[in-house]
């Protein structure tokens, strides 16, 4: 073969690797705009991750704002109710109207709008129950005592909460109960002097407790003849003192905290009580609602608690809890330092209380959880 059939030969091939280049080009072309500009598109993607983004941040700041609002409604001891469209634009127009950079623009007939034109639905922020009523996220329904969380840590102080309040010496709070939506510290030490008539003077019948008090008292208020008007039992009008929001708000005046009561509920004591000490193979408290209150057999068990050396059940003194007594002299339940129920409060002897503040669970793990120390 001569010189120019050789350079001949040579042009085809390289002709044909161009065609077969550009034409591999093209189909990876293809690929990529595909992959970039289709309906699963990387873009598409994108701009569904920064839609749903949107929308979980503008979500969660309402869902917070109207967590603040159901908070100060509550320390007043107002109505909480979050039902409606209407109520919703109130609140989060009341919490944003000196807010030049609001994190949403406006309403629709069905939601909120966010910055970029999308739509939190209104429904989202309450849910409807089976009964067709709508029932608030943040629900002072919430507060019936759910199932124990972080258990082995009751008892442990609480190192970074602080209440500005002169009745305390020590100003130590330590971890009494939490499940998922609340948690509830008490107070380190017994505090005050009281008599029976200083506290129920002023409570004439047992529909004085307030919503709070009754959602502490679940067994009470399954029982449906307790916290009516036709009860005048001193038990209850101390009860009504006991778990008044209003007479222990120095207590609460921690930003995070939602209420405070005098001291907590035989529910919330038994509950902590046997989420600490089941460990310890401690029978459980059985609570049965009786003429008069709790009728309850529960000396020996109770005793476990002196086990527990956080300042939590020995304290040294007696406290006292909020729901009714246990017999028919009429008395409210008391706890001595040995961890026995008791009812010796009789004949005007002064007591001491143990004040517990209610927290957001989700608040308080992440703002206080991870200081707990066990001393």
């Amino acid at each position: 073969m001569n010189f120019k059939g050789k350079m001949r030969e040579k042009s085809g091939i390289t002709l044909i690797t161009l065609v077969v280049t550009i034409i591999v080009l093209l189909i990876l072309a293809g690929v990529t705009i595909a992959t970039l500009t289709g309906e699963n598109g990387i873009l598409a993607k994108a701009s569904d991750a920064s839609k749903e983004s949107e929308i979980a941040s503008v979500k969660e700041q309402a869902q917070l704002d109207i967590t603040n609002w159901i908070a100060e409604k509550m320390k007043n001891g107002e109505d909480t109710t979050v039902n409606t469209p209407e109520k919703v634009q109130e609140i989060l127009d009341e919490a944003n109207q000196n807010n030049e950079n609001k994190y949403y623009i406006g309403y629709t007939e069905t939601g909120i709008t966010t910055p970029s034109g999308y739509e939190v639905l209104y429904e989202e922020l309450y849910t409807t129950s089976s009964s067709g009523e709508n029932v608030p996220v943040f629900d002072e329904n919430a507060l019936t005592i759910g199932t124990a969380i972080n258990a082995d840590k009751y008892g442990q102080k609480v190192t970074n909460y602080t209440v500005q309040t002169s009745e305390m010496s020590t100003k130590v709070w330590r971890l009494f109960y939490q499940d998922s939506n609340y948690t509830y510290l008490i107070t380190d030490e017994c505090i005050g002097s009281y008599k029976p008539s200083d506290y129920y003077s002023s409570y004439t019948n047992g529909s004085m407790v307030s919503t709070i008090g009754q959602k502490l008292n679940p067994m009470l208020l399954e029982a449906e003849t307790f916290f009516v008007e036709t009860n005048t039992d001193y038990s209850i009008m101390a009860t009504a003192w006991l778990t008044d929001t209003t007479n222990w708000s120095n207590y609460a005046n921690n930003e995070d905290a939602i209420f405070a009561i005098g001291t907590p509920t035989v529910e919330l004591y038994a509950a902590s009580f046997n989420a600490t000490a089941s460990m310890n193979g401690a029978t459980a408290i059985t609570l049965q609602v009786g003429t008069y209150g709790y009728e309850s057999n529960t000396t020996a068990e109770l005793q476990l608690q002196t086990s527990y050396n956080h300042g939590i059940y020995n304290n040294g003194n007696y406290w006292w809890l909020a729901s009714p007594g246990n017999d028919n002299t009429n008395l409210e339940i008391t706890v001595n330092a040995a961890g026995f129920f008791t009812n010796t409060v009789a004949n005007l002897g002064s007591r001491a209380i143990r004040p517990i503040v209610c927290i957001p669970t989700s608040i308080f793990n992440s703002e206080y959880l991870l200081s707990l120390v066990d001393e």
